[in-house]
């Protein structure tokens, strides 16, 4: 089973942001098809605080229509006073499989860690410009909980990118997510040696970026089989509880 650990829906809000476009689910699951991706863990895109529980609504409605595709997230703005409950609603209600979130928006509080831990759920999250190592604190005191860190670390910061490696390597509830940090190829290699294939999870960060491209990069780095699998699908299934 391959899983694409990282796609977004919905429509871009804010008119700052360049994706600021309709992503509908069926778009990304178009692309899944020419990827030949299974499955897809998805999520809103950026949205004023305060919308995101609408949004993950719409996630939520998605994921019914297309049950064998798409794989619920939730997202919020951890720093909105409601964010605990948009989450705990999404997760009872809505059937969400985990959470996603960027620490601008505000770092992870502990009640929203008490949600996670709870329902045994994980955390992926876009790290700030401070860099991973901002996560140590949340890495240590939420050990139960899996923590995949978005990019490699970072989309484009090369150093940002060895930092997450490190905490992967370092901690055992942290992952790698590969989306569009693979573009730094040699630190998508380094993450495999370091971390370990078992510790690096195949995303995209579909509609916007095509999911094709980045499995190609996946199998550029011309694994065993059995590490291929681990990264394309099956740690994914592992930490999502799936069949």
């Amino acid at each position: 089973m391959i899983i694409d650990c990282h796609t977004h829906m919905g429509r871009g809000e804010i008119l700052e942001y360049w994706w600021a476009v309709d992503l509908p689910a069926e778009l990304v699951i178009k692309l899944e098809d020419k990827a030949g991706v299974d499955k897809a863990v998805i999520f809103p895109v950026h949205y004023p605080p305060e919308l995101y529980d609408r949004a993950n609504v719409e996630v939520a409605e998605a994921a019914k229509k297309y049950p064998d595709r798409l794989i619920p997230f939730a997202k919020v703005a951890a720093s909105h006073p409601r964010a605990v409950e948009y989450l705990r609603r999404a997760v009872e209600e809505l059937g969400a499989r985990g959470l996603k979130l960027h620490s601008h928006e505000g770092f992870p509080t502990r009640p929203l860690m008490d949600v996670l831990q709870e329902h045994d759920l994980p955390l992926l999250i876009h790290t700030s410009e401070r860099g991973p190592l901002e996560l140590v604190p949340l890495i240590r005191a939420y050990p139960d909980v899996k923590i995949i860190i978005a990019h490699l670390g970072s989309p484009t910061n090369y150093y940002h990118q060895l930092q997450a490696i490190y905490l992967a390597e370092r901690y055992d509830n942290v992952y790698l997510d590969t989306s569009v940090g693979s573009d730094i190829f040699e630190n998508l290699k380094l993450a495999v040696e370091r971390a370990g294939p078992e510790k690096v999870l195949f995303g995209s960060d579909a509609p916007v970026y095509h999911p094709a491209v980045e499995r190609k990069k996946i199998e550029l780095l011309e694994l065993s089989r059995r590490d291929e699998e681990l990264i394309l699908g099956e740690n994914a299934r592992r930490i999502l509880g799936l069949r």
